[in-house]
């Protein structure tokens, strides 16, 4: 599949004309992965987002760090994303650090990477992009909330 269809069919890119994904493509580049590569590391600094075009990433959160136990905090996986899904796009909002560490789960995983700064620019020359995008961002981190929100009150009744 092509980077063009794959940006097609991505939810984020919804509601753009084929002109402009392909203005969208010309920003970014390919990178592959072998399995147990880390992609983006939690509490690092955001600067590019992630389209998957083959292959799978898991995403991780650190729990509880344990302060008598030397090494690295523990990880713990909250999702697996493969072909189509995106990640990192909390990128093109803030430069805030990474909320998750994503790891590659499969060997030639190749990911379409997108920088921050050219995506900004782009907007910035076509309003129409940003607003587009923006508001598709908008209705999936809704989402994400409504959803962890209905997790935490529900871990709430059971207790």
């Amino acid at each position: 599949m092509s980077i063009t269809e794959l940006l097609h069919q991505s939810e984020l890119f919804t509601g753009l004309t084929s002109e402009q994904i392909e203005r969208i493509v010309d920003l970014g580049r390919e990178e592959t992965y072998a399995a147990g590569d880390i992609i983006i590391e939690e509490g690092s600094p955001t600067h590019e987002l992630y389209i998957i075009c083959c292959g799978m990433v898991e995403v991780e959160v650190a729990r509880g760090t344990i302060h008598d136990v030397p090494g690295p905090p523990q990880l713990s996986s909250i999702v697996r994303l493969g072909q189509g899904q995106v990640f990192g796009e909390m990128a093109l909002v803030d430069s805030g650090s990474r909320s998750a560490t994503v790891r590659c789960a499969q060997d030639d995983t190749t990911l379409y990477v997108i920088p921050h700064q050219e995506f900004w620019a782009l907007c910035e020359t076509d309003h129409h992009i940003g607003f587009i995008v923006m508001r598709n961002l908008a209705a999936d981190l809704s989402f994400k909330m409504r959803h962890r929100n209905l997790q935490v009150r529900l871990g709430r009744d059971e207790q």
